[in-house]
This record gives structure tokens, sequence and C-alpha cells, in this order.
């Protein structure tokens, strides 16, 4: 009679125990995760905080936490961390105890591989009771990640001429007068405009003079993007690697244009995320903000094509008003294209090609 009432006693304290964990388990218990910096580059060392937090009398027996992060972050080796990657995700699982008012922070050495933006995501925690007859399950969004830049090429790396753009190039094409600088008079020619004629060495001189003016170098490029692969490409790039190329090969040549002074533009065919709908455009602009915006976009960029590159410069053709130099990426030249390119240059723009190849030694430019 004893052992029933024994038996009797244990199996209504474990319904009990059960009830109340299941009913208590997540309540007052807090879970966060932040990256310490918003931004960083391909092949960075980054840091990762976690903590969760019992804040009640009642202990929490255990706690799995499992959440997803996309591919290309690369977590240091560590106990109580269990990691299954695929060729997109990566999902963590890691088990805990808490006692009362207990906080657990673990830090997680984390190498960026990969460029992207890399979003905190989902977290699930699930709990229960002593004996593992309950359990509770909690999801809770988390807000925040780190956008992975692409490592920029270097200058001395590139194979096409940079230093040119930033000098001769430039200067020559777009040699143009500045109304703001004026370094004497001269005569009269036909077409100058009558606000420019100075009358006072008109009158002493006898005949029609004008302010010379000096010359000064527009130095603004604009560089367009082309995530095909090859010209028959339905949606997604399939030998991604000259593409991923091309934008380490831009975001080099923004960021050495920039520090020169030079102001730059971009614009691309693909996706800014498959939820995304903006536009992978930057206007052309100077300054540090500037390369932070071009390497964002580079950063978001998926090589998923929202429209053929044909169709994407005969839209491009209406927004710039001004004549520019621009420089084409792609990884080929088509009878199509070359057309558009001679529309381009009909409305005064200047066109480079650089062909884009799966590895930069068999990268060559072309002329457009």
């Amino acid at each position: 009679m004893g052992a029933y009432w024994i038996l009797l006693i244990a199996a209504v304290v474990v319904v009990v125990q059960g009830k109340i964990f299941k009913r208590t388990a997540l309540q007052k218990l807090n879970y966060s995760r932040s990256f310490k910096v918003s931004t960083c580059y391909e092949g960075d060392s980054v840091e990762l905080i976690e903590i969760i937090e019992n804040r009640k009398a009642l202990p929490v027996p255990w706690l799995r936490v499992e959440s997803q992060f996309r591919s290309g972050l690369a977590f240091d080796n560590q106990l109580n961390l269990d990691i299954s990657e695929g060729q997109y995700n990566q999902n963590h699982k890691s088990f805990f105890s808490l006692l009362p008012w207990t906080k657990i922070l673990r830090r997680h050495r984390i190498t960026a591989k990969r460029r992207g933006l890399y979003k905190l995501g989902t977290v699930s925690m699930t709990t229960g009771d002593l004996v593992g007859m309950e359990s509770v399950v909690q999801s809770k969004t988390l807000s925040g990640g780190i956008i992975v830049y692409p490592m920029p090429m270097d200058a001395s790396d590139m194979e096409l001429p940079v230093q040119t753009w930033m000098g001769e190039m430039l200067v020559r094409r777009w040699i143009m007068e500045d109304p703001f600088l004026i370094s004497g008079v001269r005569e009269y020619r036909d077409g100058d405009p009558l606000k420019d004629i100075q009358w006072k060495a008109t009158a002493r001189t006898g005949s029609l003079q004008v302010h010379r003016r000096d010359t000064t170098a527009d130095s603004r490029l604009f560089i367009y993007l082309n995530i095909e692969d090859h010209e028959q490409m339905w949606s997604k790039a399939t030998r991604p690697e000259a593409i991923e190329y091309g934008i380490r090969l831009a975001a080099g040549i923004t960021a050495h244009l920039l520090s020169q002074g030079m102001e730059i533009g971009m614009g691309t065919n693909g996706t800014l995320g498959e939820d995304s709908s903006d536009e992978a455009f930057v206007p052309v602009a100077g300054g540090m903000m500037q390369q932070e915006l071009i390497f964002e976009m580079l950063a978001r960029l998926e090589l998923t094509r929202r429209l053929s590159f044909h169709d994407y410069l005969d839209h491009e053709l209406s927004r710039h008003e001004e004549a520019k130099d621009i420089l084409i990426l792609s990884t080929y030249v088509s009878p199509r294209l070359e057309e558009m390119f001679q529309r381009f240059r009909d409305n005064g723009h200047t066109i480079q090609v650089f062909l884009l190849r799966d590895v930069p030694s068999s990268a060559k430019e072309v002329s457009a």
C-alpha cells in the first residue's frame, strides 16, 4: 500500500511540476543577440554577442535555442554550438540550463566569408519541465544584422586604366570652360555670348573683347554592371565567379576614384534581395557617403536578373540628361548591345566596356 501511495504522489508531482514549468518556463526569459559592428568587409573577423537571461525565481531546467543564418558567415569552433550548413543557409542549435536570476553571455567570433546582408532573423526557444514530459516553444523575430561589403580590388591589381580615368582621359574628354575662372580677355569670335563682352577692354582697344575663361575637367564616371553571365540567361546567374569579380572591381574603382575627388554613380540590372523592390541605382555624387551607398548596394546585390541588360540600358538612356563617361562591366558584348552603346554615344556619352572573366588574369578591355 505504501508503494502505491508513493507512486501516486510521484505521478501527481510530475504532472503538477510539468504544468507549472510549462506555464512559467518562458516567462521573464529574455534572449538577444547583436553584432558589435553594423558593417565590415569580406575576410574581416567580427563578434556576435548572445545573451540569455532568466529573470525569475524558478529555474529553467533545459532550454534549446535554434536559429538560422545565411551561409557566408563562418563561426569559430565553440562548445555547445551545433552547426549544420547547407548551400544557402546554416542552422544553429544550443542547449542551456539556467538557475534563477541567471544571465549567460556568449561571444561568437565570426569570419565574413562572402559579401551580403545578414539579418539576425528569427530565433526559436524550446523549454519544458524537469522530466521532459511537457514542452513549450516560442519564436522571436530579432531586428538588426550586418552588411558585409565586397573586398575592393586594389588599383594596382586592376587590369584596366583606372589611372587614365583619373587623369588624362577624363580631362581630354570633359575639358570645358568654367564660368567662374577668368584669366584675361581675347578678341570676340562668332558664337561668343554677348554677356561675355568686356566693355572696358573693348573701349580701350577699339574692337570687341570678351572674357577668356579657364578650362576645368568635369570628372564624373557612371558604372553599369551586367549581372548576366551570358546573353540568354533566364533568371539567376549560374556562373557567378565573373560577376563577383566585377563586383569587387566596381568597388575598387569606386573607392580609388572617389578618393581622388571624382564623382561616381552606379547601376545594375540585378536585384537587391529577393523581397526587395529597391532599385539597384546610385546617382552620381562624390564623398565618403557615396562610397558607403555604392558599397551597400554591391553588398545587397543578388545575381538575379530584373531586366535583360539591353532592356535595362534602353530604360537608363533617358535617365542621363547630361553627357557622361560610362564604364560597362559585362561578361559579353552582343550586336544588340553594340547598337545600344551607339545610341549612348549619339547622345554625347562615351562608352568603355570591360569584359569580365572568371579570373582577373583573363579579363581584358574592349573598345566600344
